[in-house]
């Protein structure tokens, strides 16, 4: 019984090792220039549908697993306080949502 047990203990530790590599492979390549041609995305988006300029502050790349998608966040550069976000697909850098305030959703164009 405790054989099993140091067999269980053994696997176990092998597949979280395993698991933490896989999981460190899981980055995007060529991040800078994702991150570069998703915020020209993202302003133009801003510009297109609300009439409006951003400044975007953060970004975060979904896990690869579940989306191919890379969220951007940050402000109104009219106004710091005014907070926005944006998911875009960056394989195809298509818009998939945004994030704005009542606000701008009164200013969208149709």
């Amino acid at each position: 019984m405790k054989n099993i047990f140091k067999k269980i203990k053994y696997i176990s530790t092998l597949l979280i090792i395993l698991a933490f590599i896989v999981g460190g492979c899981n980055t995007v390549p060529n991040q800078e220039q994702v991150i570069e041609k998703a915020t020209q995305v993202g302003h133009q988006y801003f510009i297109d549908h609300y009439n409006t300029e951003v400044h975007f502050t953060d970004h975060k790349f979904m896990p690869k697993d579940l989306s191919h998608n890379l969220n951007l966040s940050g402000y109104v550069t009219a106004n710091k306080e005014v907070s926005i976000s944006i998911l875009i697909d960056y394989d195809t850098f298509e818009v998939q949502t945004a994030v704005v305030p009542k606000e701008l959703l009164d200013k969208k164009i149709k």
